[in-house]
């Protein structure tokens, strides 16, 4: 079992149980393999869950902006691929979504303005002799680094 703090929270009497539960609840595992894997009752497994947001931070773990804006291009466009079924109004509150979902650049955004922009460097580099191969490469690896950045933090905005 657990201690109930002041603030209310839980203190569990073995943190690394609680630990390694958070771990394989975050990874999406069952909440019965996880009772059976470390030994802990559904209660306690709920318990823990419960004073500790699980929930909430899997959920905003696994689904992104970029994720809901995603899914919404692609309802969108099978909306518009089933012309049979096209509903005007649908249609509508889809792109509304849309549009308030994305209120900045994806990173689809980013990695294809990247591509553009090297594409335009290297066109600029047969006029202009500050384009060199190095400047090129070390661009893109700023690039790279940012897109990685992006996926590591989920950042939305600079």
């Amino acid at each position: 079992m657990a201690k109930q703090t002041k603030q209310g929270k839980v203190q569990p009497r073995d943190p690394e149980k609680y630990e390694y539960a958070y771990l394989l609840y975050m990874q999406g595992v069952l909440q019965t393999d996880i009772c059976n894997r470390i030994k802990v009752s559904p209660p306690t497994l709920q318990s823990w869950k419960e004073s500790g947001g699980w929930e909430h931070k899997r959920a905003s773990r696994t689904i992104s902006i970029d994720d809901l804006v995603q899914k919404a291009l692609k309802m969108i466009s099978d909306m518009l691929d089933n012309k049979e079924h096209f509903s005007a109004d649908a249609f509508a509150k889809a792109v509304s979504q849309l549009k308030t979902l994305k209120t900045h650049n994806t990173v689809d955004d980013d990695i294809n303005t990247f591509m553009d922009f090297q594409d335009y460097i290297i066109r600029e580099r047969a006029s202009n002799k500050q384009v060199t191969d190095e400047f090129i490469k070390l661009v893109s690896r700023f690039h790279d680094s940012y897109i990685q950045y992006r996926l590591a933090n989920g950042k939305f905005s600079n």
